[in-house]
């Protein structure tokens, strides 16, 4: 039996912004503005959720646009309150009439990117037991891969996507350089720019970061470090490295 209300993250103001929605001068914690609340479950409705996946959330991805959203800071600003987060891994438990079961199934493991909604709104919802999306949000998760490997993929793979493939057209024998390579869409797009073909040179501001990108398949990896002369001896070498 489905509960009438659920556990969710909701945001109450912004952290950067005052009540006259400007900035303030010092930005509060985010964790002051984030409350656990109770709020009803969210159900399919026959008449207006045809197209929707209802999601039992077992993990969700936090990434830098969430921080940024309820900082205020985000280019999308959703009324207060509000549920954040734009990834979430699950199980289906139902589902409206339109939602074919060739597509997908109750029990589906899926996992949803509610930044694709066609209604928009900036990706919320994420962060909170229960969750209905628009199925065209929803993809099927592999068996072999456990849920939680893939609860940040919307906001690493998809953003290192857009701009290798949406934007660059990156495509056999092309060379990438990517910068801040060991972070999350840093090290996506090295992923992704190899799968395409590319060859792919990774910038990483200490060495010791250098480990991750080189085992994701840069062909190069180098350091450009955090001042002016480390910065000139990155250029150089990439230079060169692009050369080879």
């Amino acid at each position: 039996m489905k509960r009438a209300t659920m556990r969710a993250v909701r945001c109450h103001r912004f952290a950067a912004l005052g009540k006259d929605g400007k900035p303030l001068p010092t930005p509060s914690p985010i964790r002051d503005v984030l409350r656990i609340d109770h709020v009803p479950t969210p159900t399919i409705d026959s008449t207006h959720d045809r197209n929707n996946v209802l999601i039992s959330a077992h993990y969700a991805g936090i990434q830098y646009p969430d921080f940024l959203q309820a900082q205020g800071l985000y280019q999308i600003k959703p009324p207060l309150p509000y549920t954040p987060g734009m990834d979430v891994v699950g199980l289906v438990v139902d589902k409206g009439s339109d939602v074919s079961d060739d597509r997908i199934r109750i029990g589906d493991r899926v996992y949803a990117n509610t930044a694709l909604c066609p209604s928009g709104g900036g990706g919320l919802g994420a962060l909170a037991e229960m969750i209905s999306v628009s199925s065209d949000a929803v993809f099927p998760v592999p068996d072999e891969l456990h849920m939680s490997s893939v609860a940040n993929l919307g906001r690493n793979y998809c953003a290192a996507y857009h701009s290798l493939k949406v934007i660059g057209n990156v495509g056999p024998g092309d060379l990438v350089l990517v910068d801040g390579a060991s972070g999350g869409v840093g090290m996506a797009s090295v992923e992704l720019a190899k799968a395409m073909g590319a060859k792919v040179i990774a910038g990483v501001s200490r060495v010791d970061k250098g480990t991750l990108p080189s085992m994701a398949g840069a062909d190069r990896v180098l350091c450009y470090g955090r001042d002016r002369e480390t910065h000139k001896q990155f250029k150089e070498d990439v230079k060169a490295a692009a050369k080879e």
